[in-house]
This record gives C-alpha cells, sequence and structure tokens, in this order.
C-alpha cells in the first residue's frame, strides 16, 4: 500500500520523457575511388549527406535547378563563377548555412580550377554558350575548356564527371556550336574515362529562350523556314533531376544519355502551343534565313548581346537523337517520366496573358495537341 501510494506520487512530479533520435548516417562507396561518404544528421536540407560536388556553369539556366536540387537533399555545392558575385547570389539560399560555397575562378587558370574541385568527390560541367564574345570562344569554352575541367578533376581524385552537351553535337553538324560541343565530348572521354556525358534536347522552363521567347515576342515573332524545325522539348527541372540520378548511381558510370521528348513539335507547334495557351494571337514572322544571319551579324557587332548569326543557324537544326544505338540511355533507363510540354507550359508563360484571361485556367480541349496526349491533367504534370 505504502509502496502503491509512493508510485503514484512519483507519477505526478515526474516530468514528460524526450526520445533523443539518432540521426541518420548513410554511406556511400564510390566505385571508381573507393571513396567512402558519411552522411551526417537527419536526411535534407539541415544535414550533410558526407557529399560535395562543384557544379560549373552554376549561374545558367539548367545549373540553379542542378544546385537547387543538389542542396535540398544536403549537399555541399562548390559554386565557381566568372564576374560578378551578383551572378551566383541567388543560388546562396538554396542550401544551408554554409553549404553553398562560392568560388571565383577563370577557365584559362588551371590552379582556380584545381582549388574549386580539391574537396569534391563530384564535378558537374554544365559551361556552354551559343555565340562567341571577346572574350572566349567556342573552342575555348567547350573543347579546351571541358578538357581542363576533365583532366584536373581526375588528377584531384574526383570520382565522379558529368559533362553537359547537346543532342544535336555531331563533329559534321551546320553550327559552330555544335562541332565544337562534339569535339569537347571527345577530349572530355580521354582525359577522363569514366565520365558521363548527358546531351539534352531545347530544355524549355522560367527563363528559358523557347517558350518564353515567344511570349515575349509575340507581337513579331522572328521565324526561318516556315517554323519547320522539330524539336523534343524537354523541361529543365527533368534534366536536373536526370543528373542527379546520374551522380549518385554508382551504376551510371562512364554512360551517355541523351534526354528528350518522345514526341516530335514542329516550332510551328510550340508557337501555336503558347498561342492557346495565353490566349493571345503570335504574330509570326517568316524571315529568309540569309537576311537574318546578316541581321544577326550586325547585331554582334554592338557592346551587348542581343542575337548572333550562330543562334540563327541553330534555328535551322532539328533535335535528332541518335537513332539505334543501344549503348545510349534516356531518361527511362533512369526510371524518369518526362512532363509534358502542354500540361506543364502554362506555368512558364501565364504572365504573358492579357490582364482579363491571368486568371483563367487552362482548358485542355479543342486543341489538337490535347486530342493526340489523350491522358487527364493529373499533379504529376505540375513542376514542383
Amino acid at each position: 500500500m505504502l509502496a502503491n501510494s509512493f508510485a503514484r506520487n512519483l507519477k505526478g512530479l515526474s516530468a514528460p520523457i524526450k526520445l533523443a533520435k539518432r540521426g541518420k548516417a548513410d554511406v556511400m562507396v564510390r566505385k571508381t575511388t573507393g571513396q567512402t561518404l558519411v552522411g551526417r544528421g537527419t536526411y535534407g536540407r539541415q544535414s550533410w549527406n558526407g557529399q560535395t560536388v562543384t557544379v560549373f556553369g552554376c549561374s545558367g539556366f539548367l545549373g540553379r535547378y542542378v544546385v537547387a536540387r543538389l542542396a535540398r537533399q544536403g549537399t555541399k555545392v562548390i559554386i565557381p563563377y566568372r564576374g560578378l558575385y551578383e551572378y551566383v547570389r541567388h543560388l546562396r539560399p538554396t542550401g544551408d548555412l554554409g553549404m553553398i560555397v562560392p568560388m571565383e575562378f577563370d577557365i584559362r587558370n588551371p590552379k582556380q580550377i584545381e582549388e574549386c574541385v580539391r574537396y569534391s568527390d563530384a564535378v558537374i560541367n554544365l559551361i556552354g554558350r551559343n555565340y562567341e564574345t571577346k572574350n572566349f570562344n567556342f573552342d575555348q569554352v567547350h573543347v579546351e575548356g571541358a578538357q581542363r575541367i576533365a583532366e584536373i578533376s581526375r588528377e584531384a581524385g574526383v570520382s565522379r564527371l558529368i559533362h553537359m552537351s547537346s543532342i544535336n553535337a555531331r563533329t559534321n553538324a551546320h553550327s559552330d556550336v555544335l562541332v565544337s560541343k562534339a569535339f569537347g565530348e571527345q577530349r572530355v572521354r580521354e582525359a577522363f574515362p569514366g565520365a558521363n556525358i548527358v546531351r539534352s534536347a531545347t530544355m524549355y522552363g522560367y527563363e528559358d529562350e523557347l517558350l518564353n521567347n515567344i511570349g515575349k515576342f509575340k507581337h513579331f515573332y522572328m521565324t526561318i523556314n516556315n517554323a519547320q524545325q522539330k524539336l523534343r522539348p524537354v523541361c529543365v527541372s527533368d534534366v536536373a533531376h536526370a543528373i542527379d540520378i546520374i551522380r549518385d548511381n554508382e551504376e551510371t558510370v562512364g554512360q551517355t544519355y541523351e534526354l528528350y521528348n518522345q514526341k516530335e513539335y514542329s516550332r510551328k507547334d510550340v508557337v501555336e502551343l503558347v498561342q492557346f495557351l495565353i490566349h493571345e494571337k503570335v504574330w509570326q514572322v517568316n524571315v529568309p534565313p540569309k537576311m537574318l544571319r546578316l541581321a544577326a551579324q550586325i547585331a554582334d557587332i554592338l557592346p551587348f548581346h542581343y542575337t548572333s548569326q550562330h543562334e540563327v543557324d541553330l534555328m535551322s537544326i532539328d533535335d535528332v537523337p541518335t537513332a539505334s544505338n543501344p549503348s545510349i540511355q534516356t531518361f527511362a533507363d533512369l526510371g524518369i517520366e518526362p512532363h509534358t510540354l502542354e500540361l506543364a507550359a502554362l506555368q512558364y508563360i501565364r504572365h504573358y496573358r492579357p490582364s482579363q484571361h491571368e486568371e483563367d485556367a487552362m482548358e485542355p480541349k479543342g486543341y489538337k495537341a490535347f486530342r493526340k496526349l489523350r491522358v487527364p491533367v493529373s499533379n504529376k504534370d505540375i513542376v514542383v
């Protein structure tokens, strides 16, 4: 009886017990170098998963999506930049305090590149340009720069290298941009035998030059060859997702990936889709290729970039995946189902609608692209 009374009093006085939870510690062993990576803390942005990745070209269109995806998983990300710090300042909030590390570098300076990759177990090279400047030509960026990054990464003991290229990169292409990218792939393979080559088709997203250019220049949108260029547009977030899986999966070492939409569109189809979604006519003007190329050459002389003859050349080149090559893999091999252009495009161009239609819902009926699609609108097709 006395014992029961004592127990009741003790129960009333005792404070609530808090269980201490042990942090999750993931272990990864790199296949090429045998390096063991141990994560610390709970999984997610507020932890460190033991991995450090350097992302060259982080300030570009694709770069911000790759950095954000890595940082969200607790990866420490080195973001080398050239020029002003403001070009990469927006990337800092994507990761926790101290997890996004900006480092100034010059692609012609091997010592600075070595400093950027010294503590990294993976390097992602997204550097690429569609026009030349007074400081850099295509060979310096796509060939020599890519080779230098690959060589220094291998010497520094980096286990994984992912090199971004184009689905149309060919040594016999009718574009200096694509020819230089094709030679860059060869140099990267020679310098870093286990490198992954990722070839992407035309990408679309919030900062793209496909959907946004059509919306921006809807009153005078210039095309060539009656906008018959064939495109395989792919969402930029899907490409970033694919790069993240390739980096994280040791079974992908040395593989080549081509990322493209299974459905083929002409540029005219994309113009009609934008026109349908923004509830306003897009005034398409067909310009002779030689005339537009000459105008672009003149504009290329100006101090700020407006357009370039090389970008005009790219407007006449179709997105053509490599046919019947079993060694080249796609989204399906990574277990990714790409977003559908018709269902994902509106969120990127809604702001081009007239004010009276700005809040209108997208009703996928009466438009030929949706009739071909034959799938319902679902949350899966909304990009997060």
